[in-house]
Parts: C-alpha cells; structure tokens; sequence
C-alpha cells in the first residue's frame, strides 16, 4: 500500500463518534435532513420513478428500501435510486475547494448499508463524517476536474471510507476498500460539460454504491492495487503531485460544506441571490443588458457554452447562469418548478436570454474558493443602472442557514401527497439519529409517509 493510501486510511480508520465536537455531531444531523428534504422534493419526477422502478426489480438479503414507497431491493440498488432523488433538484450540499463536487451524494447508499447491517444511529453519523472527509480531502488536495476527472470519482472514495465504518474494517482493509475504490471509479469530467443528460443526477449515488461495494469485497479479505495514488500510472500520474493535508488535529470537511437555497448548480447560487435582490426595480422588458462578473469555475460550468442559452432540459438550464439569472428577473424566484417543460419553451424567457452577458473575473476568480462572488449589472432602455453583488450566497458557511431555515426549506420540499404525520416522524428521529439503536428505525419513517 503506498504512503498516500495509507496515510488517508489511518485518518479515516481512526475516527471516533466519542471525539467528535456537538457542533459537527449537529452538523451531519443537518446534512441528513437536507438530503432527505431533497429526496422527497424529487420524489415526483420521472427519472427518480425509473429509478425506483429499477430498485424494485432487485431483490436482496436482507433487503434495502426505497425510501417513500418502502420497496424492497438490494442495497446497492436502493441506495442508488434514494441517492439520485437526493441530487436529482440540484439543491444538495456542495464542497468548494481545489474541486468542487456534492458529498451528500453518499449519504442515501450509507443509509442503505446501515440498514442492512442495522447498524445504530451513531456509526452511522460516524460513517457520514468519514465519507466526508475523505471526499473533502481529495478536493483540498487536487483541482481533479482541470484533469478532465468529475467529482462522482470523490463520491466512490467517500463511500468506500465511510462504508468501512460501518463494516468495522481495520487499518489494512480501509486501505484496500480505498484502493479498491479509486482504481475502479475515476470517472470522466465530460458528465457536466455541453448539454446534461440524466447521468448528471446519477454519477455520484452511482459512484457511491460502487465505492460501498469496494468496501464489502475490502471485508471479504480481497486486496486492491498497491499503489493506487502514488505508483505507476496511479492517479497522481494524471492528475500531477499532491498531498493530503497535515497530519494531527484538523478541522473535519464535514464543517464547511455548505447548503443550498436555490435548485441550482452551487456556481449559480450567489448569482441568483444578487439577482433577487434587483427584482421588482424595473419591468423585464425594460430591461436592456444584463451582465453577469463572477469567478472562473462558475464561468466555465455555467455560463462558457451555447447551451446555456438556451438549454433543452432540465439538466443543463440548472447549470446555466443565463437561464436561472433570467427566470428570476421573469418570475421574481427560482423554484423546482422553474426547469418544467413550459418554463423551458417560454417566448418571454427566450427573448430575454439573450440580454445577457457573462464574464470572468480575475478579482473574484483570484478569491475562490474562500469567496463564491458574483456581480450583476442591469441597464435599463432609459439608461438606469443597477448593481448588486452577492459574497457568499445563503447556506454557506459563512452565511449558514439556521435550524428553522432548514426545516423551512424541508417543508417547502415536502410532497402535498405525504402526510404531515410522516414528515414530524423523519424530523424527530434524523435530529434525534445518535440515539437509535438501529437505523432501521429512521428508515421505517421514510417509508411511512402516507
């Protein structure tokens, strides 16, 4: 095993659900209730029925279920179809750093497993936490997406950490589930790039549940490449030199990921937040150029392609700048509802587009990742001119949602169909996980919702 595996598998085997701080104990609580918040808010959409139907034609021992129907499917399969609900709005939490990606894209395929093993509440939190700070860790260390590698290969190293956890894997085996992990899922960046398809949403659970594999096979003895990162052609012979970060007492990356409050692309949230504070000033249609200064990662994602400006589906319109920025001059927000097929073919919204104007800043891009910054500039046909400029949009750490905002945000997301006596049940037992013995018991209310 070389140095760098080894090194990550000593910080993630060694830690503790007793050494953890409340903050980040209440932390992962948090995390937990906002994938559940958007799993149930994509719980209407075809893609997340197809994939439920998928799960429902696989069946295991002991089984893992969909969450909100209760279906009985594998674990792997479960997990992947509550994941892809999980990311499918786009509206999970996201890590900026030298990568950017969404751990929370972990979480539903660690709850599938924990199930399984009806692991308590507890190892579950722990697990969550290892997930993160492995995939945290792989952000700090390597811009992997400048090497043509998308964030869903984070995803399978997360899991593979955290699933060890939960498998009460040693040293050695987390070591060999990393490796295992890693050598199998180094997956491509061209998931997020022109026109999205259906993979943006599934990539990372996908990732995810294979990364949870690698840790099953790491448990039955099996051994992974030696020298995943380090050696002949490992990934560092892609990606160039890194390390982790220093070793001893560190803060742990599940601290600063952060929320979302729009369905949208993290790169686009503080454009949408500085255009929310313009509307209502002027009419669109007096409205002559729009233009749009933020950061460079944000530009190339969102705003650096044709089809941004006129996206054919849902997939690419919540990566576009133009059309999230021009939805909330037209409608005055930016809900779930704003990427239906109506809204997509509107004639106001694509006359509208082409107003605007997105650039790159070398200021803002020289401040991320520590500021996600972007400056909207209005100029009306009578001359006004209108700015505002948004530093860090709401649900970053440094401008956090609080606990009634999170609930807020899960009851705007909770399906009319579900029963508020479903949703009370979620509430009180995801705040109240550490005290589980099983989380068996959290499940059951996620399958209990009518």
């Amino acid at each position: 095993m070389d140095k760098t595996t080894s090194r990550m598998a000593e910080t993630i085997s060694t830690l503790r659900f007793d050494d953890f701080s409340p903050e980040v104990i209440h932390e992962t609580k948090r995390r937990l209730l906002d994938s559940v918040g958007c799993a149930a808010g994509a719980f209407q959409y075809p893609l997340s029925q197809t994939m439920r139907d998928l799960a429902g034609r696989e069946k295991g021992l002991p089984p893992a279920r969909v969450w909100f129907t209760g279906a009985e499917s594998t674990l792997d399969a479960a997990g992947l179809a509550n994941g892809t609900m999980v990311r499918y709005l786009d509206l999970s939490d996201t890590i900026l750093s030298k990568a950017a990606g969404h751990p929370s894209d972990m979480i539903a395929a660690l709850v599938a497993l924990a199930e399984t093993l009806e692991a308590d509440g507890k190892t579950l939190i722990t697990a969550i936490v290892a997930a993160y700070e492995a995939y945290g860790q792989l952000c700090d260390a390597v811009a992997f997406q400048k090497s043509g590698i998308d964030q869903s290969t984070a995803a399978a190293l997360g899991a593979a950490a955290g699933a060890s956890h939960l498998l009460n894997l040693d040293q050695e085996q987390t070591g060999q589930a990393l490796s295992l992990a890693l050598g199998a899922n180094v997956n491509l960046y061209n998931v997020r790039q022109g026109a999205l398809s259906d993979w943006k949403a599934i990539a990372g659970p996908n990732a995810a549940r294979n990364g949870v594999f690698a840790a099953q096979m790491a448990a039955e003895g099996l051994s992974g490449p030696s020298a995943i990162f380090d050696g002949a052609y490992g990934l560092k012979h892609i990606t160039g030199p890194f390390e982790f970060g220093s070793e001893g007492a560190q803060r742990l990356r599940i601290l600063d990921t952060h929320l979302k409050a729009y369905p949208v692309c993290y790169h686009g949230q503080s454009a949408v937040d500085a255009a929310m504070a313009l509307t209502g000033k002027f009419a669109p249609e007096d409205i002559q150029t729009v233009r749009i200064e933020t950061y460079d990662a944000a530009f190339l994602v969102m705003g650096n392609d044709g089809s941004r400006w006129a996206p054919k589906n849902r997939e690419t319109a919540d990566h576009s700048i133009p059309y999230v920025v021009g939805t909330v001059f037209m409608t005055g927000n930016l809900r779930p509802s704003d990427y239906d097929e109506e809204s997509l073919n509107s004639p106001a919204l694509q006359d509208f587009l082409p107003k605007i104007e997105v650039r790159s800043s070398e200021a803002f891009s020289a401040l991320y990742p520590g500021q996600a910054r972007t400056r909207i500039t209005v100029e009306t046909r009578t001359g006004q001119i209108e700015t505002s400029e948004t530093l860090q949009p709401k649900g970053h750490v440094e401008n956090p949602m609080s606990d009634e905002e999170l609930v807020q945000k899960f009851d705007g997301l909770w399906p009319e169909t579900f029963s508020d006596h479903g949703k009370s049940s979620i509430l009180d037992r995801i705040w109240n996980i550490d005290t589980l013995d099983s989380v068996k018991i959290l499940v059951d209310a996620l399958c209990d919702y009518n």
